[in-house]
C-alpha cells in the first residue's frame, strides 16, 4: 500500500515536472501544447474511488495552473476528465478481466488497441475541456479546432511514448 502510494506519488510529480518545465514551452505552430499529465489517469488501477481521482485532478490542475498562470482550467479539465475516467475504464475493460478485480490500465494488461483508445478518449476529453475554457468563445473557431486537434495529437502521442518506454522498462525487468 505504501509503495503504491509512493509509485502514484512519483507520477504525480514526474509529469508535474515534466509539464510545468518541459512541455509548457512547446507549442506547435504556436497553436497546441501537449498535455502529458493526462498519464497520471492511466497509473491508477480499476479499484481507485472516484474521490481520489477527482482530489488528484484537482490538485495537479492546480498545481499546473499555479506554475502557468491558468486560473482553474487545468483544475477543471482534469476534475473533468477525473470523472469520466472509471467509466471509460469500464468501457475498454479487457475481456479476461473480472469488473471486481484489481488491475492497472497499461499496454500489458488492457493490450495495446483498448489501451490506445482509452487513453485516447482521456486525451480528448481533457484537451477539449482546457481548449474550451481557455478560448471562452467560439467567435475563432479555426483557431480553436487547431489547437484542440494539435493539442489532441501532441498529447497523445506524448503518453503513448510514457507508456512505450514504461512498457519495455518492466518487460526488460529493469
Amino acid at each position: 500500500m505504501v509503495q503504491t502510494f509512493f509509485g502514484r506519488f512519483g507520477w504525480f510529480v514526474a509529469l508535474l515536472a515534466l509539464q510545468v518545465f518541459v512541455f509548457n514551452h512547446i507549442h506547435l505552430l504556436g497553436y497546441a501544447t501537449p498535455m502529458p499529465y493526462i498519464f497520471f489517469f492511466c497509473t491508477l488501477t480499476s479499484q481507485t474511488p472516484r474521490w481520489i481521482y477527482l482530489t488528484a485532478g484537482f490538485l495537479l490542475g492546480l498545481l499546473i495552473d499555479l506554475f502557468t498562470n491558468t486560473p482553474g482550467m487545468a483544475a477543471a479539465s482534469l476534475c473533468l476528465t477525473g470523472m469520466i475516467a472509471p467509466q471509460l475504464m469500464r468501457l475498454f475493460l479487457p475481456q479476461d478481466k473480472d469488473k471486481d478485480d484489481t488491475w492497472m490500465p497499461t499496454a500489458r494488461t488492457m493490450e495495446w488497441g483498448s489501451f490506445l483508445r482509452y487513453t485516447f478518449c482521456l486525451t480528448v476529453i481533457n484537451t477539449v475541456a482546457y481548449s474550451l475554457l481557455e478560448a471562452f468563445t467560439f467567435a475563432n473557431w479555426q483557431f480553436l479546432l487547431l489547437s484542440m486537434g494539435g493539442g489532441i495529437i501532441m498529447s497523445f502521442l506524448c503518453v503513448i511514448g510514457i507508456e512505450a518506454i514504461r512498457h519495455n522498462s518492466t518487460k526488460h525487468g529493469k
